[in-house]
């Protein structure tokens, strides 16, 4: 083997290498157009279907916290409105206890004095009556017999 051929052979190995290295970077190019050929079909897909059911989303979730404030708001003024009913009916638990304290007051002397009448005519009949003691019927001491000897 002469100069020439070895430097044939290596320009012949040199050149084949370089059109492996051009199919090679030609099927690269060709499966990087595929894949964004894919790609650009699925960021439409994904703007026409996902991005209205995100704008839903996105608007069901402003809702619920509008309704959750709302919702809070009302059971504060719902809070307030009962702990004045019970401040008021306190108020007026203690208002009346108070008024109701004289009359019952005098309800309960009443009852006594009506005790104290019931009781005296009681011991008035059993010692007899004015009609009895104007016949001369003497009286009867029972329960008193015990004081005499």
């Amino acid at each position: 083997m002469t100069e020439d051929s070895g430097a044939t052979i290596l320009l012949g190995v040199i050149a084949l290498s370089a059109i492996v290295q051009a199919v090679l970077i030609c099927g690269i190019a060709l499966g990087g157009r595929r894949l964004t050929q894919r790609m650009d079909a699925l960021q439409v897909k994904v703007d026409r279907e996902i991005r209205p059911a995100l704008a839903n989303l996105s608007h069901v979730t402003r809702n619920v916290a509008e309704a959750s404030d709302l919702a809070v708001v009302q059971v504060r003024r719902i809070e307030a409105v009962v702990g004045d009913a019970l401040d008021r009916l306190e108020d007026t638990r203690r208002t009346v206890e108070r008024v109701a304290r004289v009359p019952l007051r005098a309800l309960g002397r009443a009852g006594a004095v009506m005790s104290g009448f019931r009781r005296g005519f009681d011991v008035y009949r059993r010692l007899g009556s004015l009609s009895a003691q104007a016949r001369g019927r003497a009286r009867t001491y029972r329960e008193d017999e015990h004081l005499f000897i």
